[in-house]
């Protein structure tokens, strides 16, 4: 057979393709447990970090169902306690500027009291937007009571907003959009949780 002829390059190109394709299935077949595994583990880790739980790798999973008194995470609000005071924790998400966010939030009972908050996966520009998971601007959320019911990002000086009376978050400086729409996914959520305890 020619080498330069149509059916070579034919049979050639289909032979690569069908090995490459064979790999790409081989290494998802035996790696899609372990991605897996680290998905869940990355949620919970998240899920511990907004309710002031400082994740620790090896016991995640054990720290997650003390807590929780669950295996995994579940998709509905998740009733949980901290020092023999119930917290709720739900995930929140939408869509910021180049994408969905997606994130956890945990409140006090009471719903008037944001414990934390925590980012899971977004696709905002790095060292703008991306700045959504700089410790900075998470530990606003940590404390913060809400201002009829609702929180506020402002633009201000882009290094945190620590009066946790006001229900004000700081804003990241050129990242407006991004900022707005964390507001407003996190009001959206806090209006659903009341919603769904009754507490409207």
């Amino acid at each position: 057979m020619e080498k330069n002829s149509m059916t070579y390059t034919a049979i050639f190109s289909f032979i690569i393709t069908f090995i490459l394709v064979f790999l790409l299935t081989l290494t998802y077949v035996g790696t899609k447990d372990r991605v897996s595994e680290y998905n869940k583990n990355y949620e919970i880790s998240a899920i511990l970090k907004a309710v002031g739980v400082e994740p620790k790798d090896e016991k995640i999973q054990e720290q997650f169902k003390s807590i929780f008194n669950l295996d995994l995470p579940v998709d509905k609000t998740m009733v949980g306690k901290i020092d023999g005071e119930d917290i709720l924790v739900s995930k929140f998400s939408g869509k910021a500027l180049w994408g969905t966010v997606t994130g956890i939030i945990a409140m006090e009972k009471n719903l008037k009291t944001i414990k934390g908050i925590d980012i899971i996966s977004h696709n905002e520009t790095p060292g703008l937007g991306g700045r959504i998971e700089d410790s900075w601007f998470l530990n606003q959320f940590k404390g913060e009571t809400l201002n009829k019911n609702m929180i506020k990002v402002v633009q201000g000086s882009g290094s945190g907003n620590y009066n946790f009376d006001d229900g004000i978050i700081d804003g990241i400086v050129g990242a407006t959009r991004t900022s707005k729409s964390i507001e407003v996914m996190i009001n959206k959520k806090i209006k659903s949780l009341r919603e769904e305890v009754g507490n409207e």
